[in-house]
C-alpha cells in the first residue's frame, strides 16, 4: 500500500511541476488569440495555421520521432555511459534526417500556401526538433524542476516576441513563424545548458545495435503520429481545397477553445507517460492504471462540460468578431477533444510496453475514417462536416485502443459511465447550436446538463482532492478521514 501511494504521490507531484512549469504558457494561449486574431486576417491565419500544421508533419517523418525514444530508452539507462548513447544516437538520427530534408524543399515551395515561406518553414522544424529531443531528454533524467522552468522561459520569449514581431513591427506572417523559431532556440539553449546536456554527447557512444533499437521503438510512433496529425489536420487542407483560406481560418480558430482541454491534459499527460513507464512491471499496475483512468476520465468530463455551459460567450470575448462564427463550430471539436485526450492516455500502454506497432495499427484506423468522411462531409457540410469526420475518427480509435490495450494490461473502466458521459455533453454540443432558443432556455437547458455531468463525475475527482490533502491536516479534520473512508 505504501509503494501505490507512493506512485500516485509521485503523479500528482510530477503533474503540479509539470503544470507550474506550462500554466504560463497555458496561460498565453488564451494571451495570443485576441492578438493572433487582430493582428492576422481569417484568410493569413489559415495560411499560418497551414504551415505550422506542415511542420508538424515533416517533424516525426524526418526524426523518426527519435525524441519519444529518448525518453523510454532514457528512463531505462542504468548508467551515464547509457544515457549518452540515448542522447548521442538521439542527436545523430535527427540530424541526419534534418539534413535529409533539404532534398524535399524545392517541391515543398511549389504548394501555393508555402511560396516564400520554405526556408522559415525548413528553419522551423529544426529549432522545434532539436527542442523536443532535449526536453524529452531532460524529462528522462527527471530533471522535472528545470522542464518547469524552461516552460516559464518559452512562455515570456514567445509573448515578448509576438508583441513585438505582430504589433511593433506587424511583419504578418513572418512575425508569427519567427516568434514560435526563437522562442524554441532559446528553449533548446537552456535546456542544453541547463542540463547540462553536453555531456552525454559522445562519438565513442554511437552503437549500431542500440540505434537500430531505438529507431525500431520510435519508427512505428512516426507513423502513428503521422496517423494522428492527418486525423486531427487533413480537414484544413481539405476545407481550403473546397472553401478556400477563409473558412480554413474560421476552422483553425475553432480549435483554439477546445485546444483549452488539450493543454491542461498535457500537463498530466507528461507526468503520466514517466509513471506509466515507471510502474511497468509493479504488481499493481492494473489496479493503477484503473484508478488513474477512472479519475482522469471524470476530470476531462467535467471540464469539457464546463467549457460546453460557456463557449459562446468565452468566444464573444475572447475573439476577434471576424472570427465569431467559429464558436458553431467548438461545441463538437470539443467533444472530439475528450476523446483524443483518452486516446493518448491508452496510448502510454503501448508506451511502457514498448508496443508502439499497435500505436501505428490503431491510427491507421482512425486516419482511414477520418479522411474518407472528409471528403464525405466537408464539400457539402463544409466546417460541420470537418467536426463530425474529427469526432468520428477519435470516438473510434478510442473504443479500438480501450478494446486493444487491456491485451497488455487489464484495467478495469466503465461502460455505463463512458455512454452516460458521451450523450450528456452531445446534447450540450447540440443545443449550442440552437440560436432561435431564448439565451435563458438556452443557458438553463446547458446547465442542468451540466450538473448532471458534474454528479456523475464528482466522487472520482473527489476523490483525488482528498487524496492530495497532507495526512497532518487529515488528522486534525476528522471529517476530511471520514469523507475519505466514505469515498473509498
Amino acid at each position: 500500500m505504501a509503494d501505490r501511494t507512493k506512485s500516485y504521490k509521485t503523479l500528482i507531484l510530477n503533474t503540479l511541476t509539470f503544470a507550474i512549469g506550462s500554466f504560463g504558457s497555458k496561460l498565453l494561449v488564451i494571451i495570443l488569440v485576441p492578438l493572433y486574431t487582430s493582428a492576422l486576417s481569417p484568410d493569413q491565419f489559415g495560411i499560418v495555421d497551414l504551415i505550422a500544421q506542415t511542420a508538424n508533419i515533416l517533424i516525426p517523418i524526418f526524426t523518426l520521432t527519435i525524441s519519444e525514444a529518448a525518453l523510454r530508452f532514457g528512463m531505462d539507462a542504468k548508467d551515464d555511459f547509457e544515457k549518452k548513447k540515448v542522447y548521442t544516437v538521439s542527436l545523430t538520427v535527427a540530424f541526419a534526417g534534418l539534413a535529409l530534408m533539404a532534398v524535399i524543399f524545392p517541391v515543398l515551395s511549389k504548394l501555393s500556401y508555402l511560396k516564400g515561406f520554405s526556408l522559415i518553414l525548413y528553419i522551423y522544424v529544426w529549432t522545434s526538433s532539436l527542442r523536443q529531443i532535449n526536453m524529452f531528454f531532460t524529462r528522462a533524467m527527471k530533471k522535472v524542476k528545470l522542464f518547469a522552468v524552461d516552460g516559464v522561459i518559452c512562455t515570456l520569449t514567445m509573448l515578448i516576441f509576438n508583441i513585438v514581431f505582430l504589433l511593433k513591427f506587424k511583419w504578418g506572417i513572418i512575425g508569427y513563424l519567427l516568434a514560435i523559431i526563437l522562442s524554441d532556440l532559446i528553449s533548446s539553449l537552456f535546456l542544453f545548458t541547463g542540463g547540462r546536456l553536453w555531456r552525454y554527447i559522445s562519438l565513442r557512444a554511437i552503437d549500431l545495435s542500440f540505434a537500430k533499437s531505438m529507431v525500431k521503438y520510435s519508427a512505428p510512433l512516426m507513423s502513428a503520429t503521422l496517423l494522428s496529425l492527418v486525423t486531427s489536420i487533413s480537414d484544413r487542407f481539405v476545407i481550403r481545397y473546397f472553401h478556400g483560406d477563409y473558412m480554413a481560418g474560421i476552422n483553425a480558430i475553432a480549435y483554439k477553445i477546445p485546444t483549452i482541454l488539450t493543454t491542461v491534459f498535457t500537463m498530466f499527460s507528461q507526468a503520466w507517460n514517466m509513471s506509466a513507464i515507471a510502474e511497468n512491471n509493479s504488481s499493481e499496475r492494473e489496479s493503477f492504471y484503473t484508478n488513474v483512468f477512472r479519475i482522469n476520465q471524470s476530470f476531462m468530463y467535467i471540464m469539457s462540460a464546463g467549457i460546453l455551459l460557456l463557449i459562446k460567450p468565452i468566444t464573444y470575448l475572447w475573439i476577434d468578431k471576424d472570427y465569431f462564427e467559429s464558436y458553431r463550430y467548438s461545441p463538437i471539436l470539443t467533444l472530439a477533444t475528450v476523446f483524443t485526450c483518452f486516446c493518448v492516455f491508452l496510448g502510454s500502454v503501448y508506451i511502457a510496453q514498448k508496443k508502439t506497432k499497435q500505436s501505428f495499427y490503431t491510427s491507421l484506423a482512425a486516419g482511414i475514417i477520418n479522411i474518407i468522411l472528409n471528403f464525405a462531409l466537408i464539400p457539402k457540410f463544409g466546417i460541420y462536416g470537418a467536426a463530425i469526420a474529427t469526432f468520428a475518427a477519435y470516438f473510434v480509435l478510442f473504443i479500438y485502443r480501450l478494446i486493444d490495450s487491456r491485451r497488455y494490461i487489464s484495467f478495469d473502466y466503465s461502460k455505463s459511465k463512458i455512454a452516460v458521459n458521451t450523450v450528456l455533453l452531445a446534447a450540450m454540443a447540440v443545443i449550442n447550436q440552437f440560436d432561435f432558443l431564448k439565451p435563458w432556455i438556452m443557458y438553463s437547458l446547458l446547465a442542468v446538463i451540466f450538473i448532471a455531468i458534474a454528479a456523475v463525475n464528482f466522487k472520482d475527482v473527489l476523490r483525488i482532492l482528498l487524496f492530495i490533502v497532507p495526512n497532518k491536516l487529515k488528522s486534525k479534520l476528522s471529517f476530511i478521514k471520514k469523507l475519505e473512508n466514505k469515498i473509498n
